[in-house]
């Protein structure tokens, strides 16, 4: 008789309580689900929606470098040879880079991009359908929410983080246009100056008193400052 079982009374055969033991933590291992792509996907925490790509793009690219697969978007790395020994390492790959972008749209977009077989195809696609450089009527919009933002009774964070929000897609959507290192300079200070006075504009009545005490802070501050 093997060390791993003993008897009892009755002639049937047990198993040895230490192999029990090690049997239960093998099946708790194996029945862990592993991460899926689309749980993956999920820790990206935004969504494509057609009107915040640019905000989109710069998550996704974040997160897929981190991934170390820029290259499945970037054109670094196209897909070898069906007969090379890395293509099937390559396919699997493209698979979950391309499902990561696909999990990370809006269910209306999905079926737009699903059916390109070349996880790059999907991310040149979308950046077509989305930004093509001249999109003067989503700078317009992204404007006007700005202008119309305002903290309503809400937290003061919130109206912040909106705010920066809709900064951020327009720079990237009109950078700063000087080349002159001094030029850019007086450009961003200008730019700061202005975000500083749309942020306090919208502020609430009751913050009155420290709205004053900002506009006579010395130097003048950022729009982070002014927050703080």
């Amino acid at each position: 008789m093997s060390d791993s079982e003993t008897s009892d009374p009755s002639g049937e055969q047990q198993l040895n309580p230490n192999l029990i033991e090690l049997t239960t933590k093998m099946t708790e291992i194996l029945n862990k689900q592993t991460p899926t792509t689309e749980t993956s996907a999920a820790q990206i925490g935004i969504k494509l929606d057609g009107t915040n790509y640019a905000f989109w793009s710069k998550v996704i690219e974040m997160y897929i470098s981190g991934k170390d697969k820029l290259g499945y978007i970037n054109g670094d790395l196209p897909p070898p040879s069906q007969t090379d020994p890395t293509f099937r390492k390559w396919r699997t790959d493209n698979a979950i880079v391309k499902g990561w972008l696909i999990n990370s749209m809006d269910i209306s977009l999905i079926s737009n991009f699903i059916r390109f077989p070349i996880a790059k195809m999907v991310w040149d696609s979308i950046a077509t359908t989305y930004f093509d450089g001249s999109d003067t009527s989503q700078v317009y919009d992204l404007r006007r929410r700005v202008n119309r933002l305002r903290q309503s009774g809400g937290s003061l964070e919130k109206y912040y983080n909106d705010l920066q929000g809709l900064w951020r897609e327009i720079d990237f959507r009109r950078p700063n246009p000087m080349e002159c290192a001094i030029d850019i300079q007086h450009y961003n200070n200008l730019l700061k100056e202005e975000r500083v006075y749309i942020f306090l504009d919208g502020l609430d009545d009751r913050l009155d008193k420290i709205r004053a005490d900002v506009l006579q802070t010395q130097p003048f501050p950022t729009v982070e400052q002014a927050y703080a």
